[in-house]
């Protein structure tokens, strides 16, 4: 085999190599610097950040398990050279590759959080950006059913200890639903329901992607403190409709979201007008402005209501968003048009 061929097989092997710890590809950290030949024997040299001895030992194991397979030649060597110059960036606890991550919350359930997230993910994702969804309702995950997907359904890995996430129409999807058969309960505790929050966020390949959506259980329980605790948020979004009931139950999720440091974006008012659909006359089955109202008495961002539709539940039925659909009530395609545009608006400005 060329020594030029077996750069790149070596150069390949490093892409599934996932430092163990700093969790990036050698590849990408720049691990690889040169093969040489000494009398008829291979030396391969790879660069590594730091003295760690059990780190090396690790790499040159699961190197050598890769590179045999690939047919080297038997005898070669691995040799370490510690270059501080390849050290990744400190990100802390970002999930890397994510820029963004937005809660959606609400207080109490039926208020169609997960409707929202799905639509408000493809009007994101018209406006150019990358985006990733987790359905944190371990008790109730839906994004599955809304994205078309019923049960179990099959995951891959990376070759790098980690799994991808699902993608259907351009958008990754990780659910408690995917793992579960139809009907299938969930009997877990606390515990339990953290740890497998801290696996979606930092042991599933989500590659480069603009906004990751978080539609989170009812009420204030594990899940968000896990959230809270395990990694960095950049915003989250209270879900309610018009009438004092709801509203009253998603203020505790927002003042949750204060207590644990976590900045409220804003309020999105879900269900805010009923449209009919054989004349189009609007009728405010839940009460008027209730969100609005509810976003003025906190003193932050009302981001948008969006109009109760037929269509809406329909398609989330037939496990498409609406967004995706080719006939949309013009109402509800610009309702999360801006929804989106002000969601992207109120990141900027947290982050300025």
């Amino acid at each position: 085999m060329e020594l030029k061929k077996i750069e790149e097989v070596i150069q390949n092997a490093l892409k599934k190599i996932e430092h163990p710890t700093y969790k990036i590809d050698l590849y990408e950290m720049g691990s690889f610097d040169k093969v040489i030949e000494e009398e008829g024997k291979l030396k391969i040299f790879l660069k590594v950040p730091d003295e760690d001895r059990k780190a090396q030992i690790a790499i040159e194991s699961q190197l050598r398990g890769l590179l045999n397979k690939e047919g080297l030649p038997k005898g070669y060597k691995i040799r370490f050279n510690v270059d501080e110059s390849i050290m990744p960036e400190d990100i802390g606890n970002r999930l890397r590759g994510v820029k963004n991550i937005l809660l959606i919350g609400s207080g109490k359930g039926g208020v169609g959080k997960s409707t929202v997230t799905a639509n408000l993910a493809v009007a994101l994702m018209n406006q150019g950006f990358k985006v990733g969804i987790i359905d944190a309702d371990v008790y109730g995950p839906s994004i599955g059913k809304l994205f078309g997907y019923e049960g179990r359904v099959q995951l891959y890995g990376d070759g790098r200890n980690k799994v991808l996430p699902v993608e259907k129409y351009g958008i990754k999807l990780m659910s408690f639903s995917f793992l579960l058969e139809p009907g299938q309960p969930v009997i877990w505790r606390g515990p339990m329901l953290g740890k497998a929050m801290e696996q979606f966020l930092f042991e599933v390949d989500w590659g480069d992607i603009d906004y990751l959506l978080i539609d989170l259980p009812p009420g204030t329980g594990d899940i968000q403190l896990s959230l809270a605790q395990y990694v960095e948020v950049d915003g989250a979004i209270v879900v309610t409709t018009p009438q004092n009931v709801a509203i009253q139950d998603a203020s505790r999720a927002l003042n949750m979201f204060q207590q644990v440091k976590i900045p409220v974006l804003g309020i999105v008012e879900n269900m805010s007008e009923f449209i009919c659909p054989h004349c189009g006359k609007v009728s405010y089955v839940f009460s008027k402005d209730g969100g609005k109202k509810f976003a003025q008495s906190y003193r932050i961002p009302f981001l948008g209501s969006i109009p109760l539709e037929a269509s809406i539940m329909e398609s989330g039925e037939e496990g498409k968003p609406i967004l995706l659909k080719d006939k949309v009530n013009p109402k509800v395609k610009e309702a999360y048009n801006e929804l989106a545009s002000k969601i992207v608006e109120e990141v900027v400005k947290y982050k300025m």
